[in-house]
């Protein structure tokens, strides 16, 4: 398995690296000076020439880790060799804030106050995740709200040991296609969200309070599923008698024989919900958007035509890619503010 971990400069990745002694860590950077002494005085094109000989190297390489760099600046160093060299990327999510803090006491780093700094993060991330779409790779974004930098590093290197051990979205996703193709009977497949989609309320919060930070910087990555499950386990409710939520009557009446709801809530309380509406469910810590988005994908590659609900950033890469995308207002007839700024075209909201 081999691992890109990117991020901005002075985001931390080193802090990271330097934790890891159940993996070969490879530091690309140091790596590329030392093989080509001459790379900080190359233009661009040898620069770029140099980090595609270096992917090329590694491909034999059968595991590892290494840190990577989409762009510096304006200059994207991100390579087709790169994409191609990994089986998953991270990206180490810290706020702009202490990024622009960092790089003010780094005289390495003082060139790149030009930039927008914000901007330039918010760029890579988009970038590197619409690079995984397209390419059918796990991608997940590490971050630590509401610090927003990594003084503690354990739980990203514990995600790390588990992603090492088979966590994987598309995995997960591949997994609930074949069972949604060996259970549906039609040329349709209609998917729905759980909480606030096809129930009026979160049924978490509902059942046992559950309050969060963990979906604060909006990425809704599997790292932050993955994080929510820890924290789920940390609760303990009774057995449920009857539905703890309401539910959605106009996305009810929209279901179908071969409907199928994709929920990143509780287990235990989205079994009762879906026996109580006889519409089956998958969940699990590894059903994070990108989860939704290849099941859509992959369905859609076995010949079915998808129809998608959900309600906001988690469901939105599922609804953009489904054949009909339906984006389910909130009861006062607004929407998610997950989801201010993304580009709705396509989208119909119900």
């Amino acid at each position: 398995m081999k691992i890109g971990l990117y991020g901005m400069p002075t985001a931390g990745k080193t802090h990271i690296l330097d934790r890891i002694d159940f993996l070969d860590v490879v530091e690309g950077s140091k790596m590329l000076r030392k093989i080509w002494p001459d790379f900080d005085s190359r233009d661009e094109t040898g620069k770029n020439l140099a980090r595609k000989e270096l992917a090329d190297m590694l491909k034999d390489k059968e595991s590892f880790i290494m840190d990577g760099h989409y762009a510096f600046g304006d200059e994207i160093a991100f390579t087709e060799s790169d994409g191609e060299l990994y089986d998953i990327i991270l990206y180490l999510y810290v706020s702009p804030d202490v990024i622009v803090k960092r790089m003010q006491e780094s005289e390495k780093n003082r060139k790149y106050l030009n930039y927008d700094i914000e901007n330039w993060q918010k760029t890579e991330m988009e970038q590197l995740r619409a690079y995984c779409h397209s390419h059918k790779k796990d991608f997940y974004i590490l971050d630590n709200p509401p610090e927003n930098l990594f003084d503690d590093v354990t739980e990203a290197l514990d995600f790390i040991r588990d992603v090492i051990s088979g966590f994987s979205c598309l995995s997960f996703a591949k997994s609930c296609v074949v069972k949604i193709l060996d259970l549906c009977k039609s040329d349709t497949v209609v998917l729905m969200d759980g909480d606030k989609t096809l129930t009026m309320e979160d049924s978490s919060h509902a059942v046992f309070g559950y309050k969060t930070s963990i979906f604060d910087g909006n990425f809704y990555t599997g790292y932050q599923s993955w994080k929510q499950s820890r924290e789920f386990a940390n609760y303990q409710f009774d057995d449920l008698e009857r539905l703890p939520v309401g539910i959605n009557k106009h996305v009810l009446d929209c279901v179908t024989p071969d409907t199928y709801v994709l929920t990143s809530g509780h287990e235990r309380i989205w079994s009762f919900i879906s026996k109580q509406l006889r519409i089956p469910f998958f969940c699990g810590k590894q059903m994070a958007s990108e989860t939704k988005l290849y099941v859509t994908m992959l369905l859609q590659e076995a010949g079915k035509h998808v129809v998608a609900y959900g309600d906001g950033m988690n469901d939105y890469y599922m609804l953009k890619q489904a054949n009909e995308g339906y984006l389910v207002r909130k009861a006062d007839g607004t929407i998610s503010r997950s989801l201010i700024g993304k580009d709705m075209e396509g989208l119909i909201i119900v």
